[in-house]
């Protein structure tokens, strides 16, 4: 929601990332259709992971192996629409 939020609203130059923050958005004014919304974290597992995964990492490039164990079953459960309840 964090990230839907900062993609719509005005420039904040002061942002830490504001350079990252300009690149996404030009690629959302090329002409094509693009949708963001916010999914929750039970809905979309793989995302979570990598964005987990991501957090702890340095900024750069990274791959992920796909058998990891952490991946592999997020990866089916999404893909069957599996999704597990949390307490909030």
């Amino acid at each position: 929601m964090t990230a839907i939020t900062i993609l719509t609203s005005p420039d904040q130059t002061e942002h830490r990332y504001h350079n990252l923050i300009q690149q996404f958005k030009r690629l959302l004014q090329h002409n094509w259709e693009i949708r963001i919304s916010h999914i929750f974290r039970e809905g979309n597992k793989v995302v979570d992971f990598l964005a987990n995964k991501g957090h702890a990492a340095r900024i750069g490039f990274h791959d992920f192996d796909i058998t990891d164990p952490g991946l592999s079953f997020r990866l089916l459960y999404d893909s069957l629409g599996i999704a597990q309840t949390r307490l909030i």
